[in-house]
């Protein structure tokens, strides 16, 4: 569903597999309810710059979590952050803003008009609050990782504001590696944590980022480069450690993998999935220096750069998933990798994930990414 295997060597496409076309199809599928799904929750967006919001609609109609059961190791979902400084948006002037409703914003970042979903919990009973900005995977735009997290649910039931960012062009995408000729979505995200914290009230000790797929690549890349504004990061089948990473503060780090994922495979290299997805000129070059190093190998190179002084230790967690965590990083940083056997390039716990099996291959229930990422992120607010 996210993407397809560009040209190991050059910009040539790749040729699919003789099973390629009838999984173009459905993945084409897949993405296109994906949109229909969030975009039933969404507005038209806006058009005025630099930062403009459409009329609010309804709220999602995805339900709230019932139990939030902790995973053994990790620290509850509902449990409190030490609250940081408020951001500009706290001022006693600032705009009431419409809550339990999804919004398309457009601003100007680098000169060009770019665009995020913005969804405030009805519960006022928080402030500052938290922001997490979801990154989507390639292919499937910020209506299609609506879908597929449907964090907006659980952020009304944990009380922050979520961001869902749109990659460029036609078939959407993340600029990971980065390519200089590419936008800038470092400096893109980087600009939709200060529109939200300029309009809302936001904690910035407080910001988080998760991904899935190319938006977990981007997100192991703004942990290198956003260390000053992002307290922690987590990232969905795609954990990687760019090249000259050299992070202004050891960032707490989630992974999330599953063993049989066909895209971003677990033990490194490029899946033989990504042939069945379609491409432009872009998107290939977008992908061209991704390192598709192993999940282990990649979070080693994080634990080394955050001077994690004792080796891994790995525990049973649930059914069929293991962690991974190393301990003594410098600042108190945690790095933590769940490792699903046998699932696909999912997030565990979606519903929407489990209806595209047939693309995306298994996804687990033994845990739920967003209890998962909320309580790492709950647990891991910015020190200074």
């Amino acid at each position: 569903m996210r993407f397809r295997k560009p040209a190991e060597h050059g910009r040539q496409r790749p040729t699919a597999s003789s099973g390629a076309p009838a999984r173009a199809v459905v993945g084409a599928a897949v993405i296109a309810v994906a949109a229909a799904i969030a975009a039933g929750c969404a507005t038209s967006a806006a058009t005025s710059s630099p930062a403009t919001t459409a009329p609010a609609t309804t709220a999602p109609t995805a339900t709230t979590p019932a139990t939030l059961g902790t995973t053994p190791g990790t620290t509850n979902a509902t449990a409190a952050s030490p609250p940081g400084t408020a951001s500009p948006g706290c001022a006693p002037t600032a705009t009431d803003p419409a809550r339990g409703t999804q919004q398309d914003i457009v601003l100007q970042s680098s000169g060009v008009d770019r665009t995020y979903k913005q969804y405030v919990p009805q519960r006022d009973d928080e402030h500052p609050r938290p922001l997490v900005i979801d990154l989507h995977g390639y292919l499937s735009g910020a209506a299609g990782q609506a879908a597929i997290s449907n964090l907006a649910a659980y952020a009304e039931h944990a009380g922050f504001v979520l961001a869902t960012p749109q990659g460029s062009g036609p078939l959407p995408y993340w600029n990971a590696v980065p390519h200089g000729d590419l936008p800038d979505d470092v400096q893109f995200i980087s600009d939709v944590i200060d529109d939200v914290s300029g309009r809302l009230c936001i904690d910035p000790a407080r910001i988080y980022v998760d991904g899935l797929s190319n938006g977990a690549f981007l997100s192991s890349l703004i942990a290198c480069r956003l260390a000053d504004k992002v307290a922690a990061v987590a990232t969905v089948a795609g954990l990687m450690f760019p090249a000259g990473c050299a992070p202004s503060r050891p960032v707490p780090i989630l992974a999330i993998h599953g063993t049989a994922d066909h895209f971003v495979p677990f033990d490194g290299g490029r899946g033989d999935a990504l042939a069945t997805l379609a491409w432009n000129n872009e998107t290939t070059e977008a992908f061209d220096g991704l390192p598709f190093a192993p999940t282990s190998a990649a979070l080693a190179q994080w634990a080394k750069a955050e001077g994690c002084t004792e080796p891994p230790e790995e525990q049973p967690v649930r059914g069929a998933v293991t962690v991974t965590r190393y301990h003594g990083c410098a600042g108190g940083s945690a790095l933590e990798l769940y490792v699903v056997a046998g699932a696909g390039h999912t997030w565990p716990g979606s519903a929407f994930s489990q209806a595209s099996a047939a693309v995306l291959g298994p996804t687990t229930t033994d845990i739920d990414a967003n209890e998962l990422i909320w309580a790492f992120f709950a647990a891991h607010p910015m020190t200074r």
